[in-house]
């Protein structure tokens, strides 16, 4: 049993929980404006406007910056080190902070293909990202 701390919704990211769960990377969109918007936030951060919906993202990206994490940040991660920590760059604009699997942090690339995954942890399931399948 994993000592990992469990994602807790809250009202502005309960969607964004319940995608992850489904197998879905979702986001906000702004019908107001057009921007796309991660994390998630009551108002748009473009324009500031309440009109903000869910749609279902690509799950797919491009990594921008990584760092091989030797040491766990919090408590529950001891048995993860060493990982790969990624922001990465999703085709629908923003930018998401996450851990990269199936990958060796030799074989990790600037604006290298990658596609997300998820994994249950507790009754949660988080966004993870790999390479990207080449078929």
């Amino acid at each position: 049993m994993s000592n990992k701390p469990i994602p807790k919704p809250t009202p502005e990211t309960a969607n964004f929980w319940s995608g992850c769960a489904a197998g879905e990377l979702r986001l906000q969109h702004c019908t107001s404006c057009g921007h796309v918007q991660y994390p998630p936030r009551k108002l748009c951060s473009g324009c500031f406007s309440q009109d903000v919906e869910w749609r279902r993202a690509s799950g797919h990206g491009k990594i921008r910056s990584w760092s091989v994490v030797i040491a766990p940040g919090a408590p529950g991660f001891e048995a993860e080190v060493p990982f790969i920590s990624a922001l990465i760059a999703l085709d629908e604009g923003p930018t998401m902070l996450s851990v990269l699997r199936e990958c060796a942090a030799a074989d990790v690339e600037f604006e290298q293909p990658v596609e997300v995954i998820f994994e249950q942890r507790g009754e949660q399931y988080v966004p993870y990202f790999k390479p990207a399948s080449t078929t």
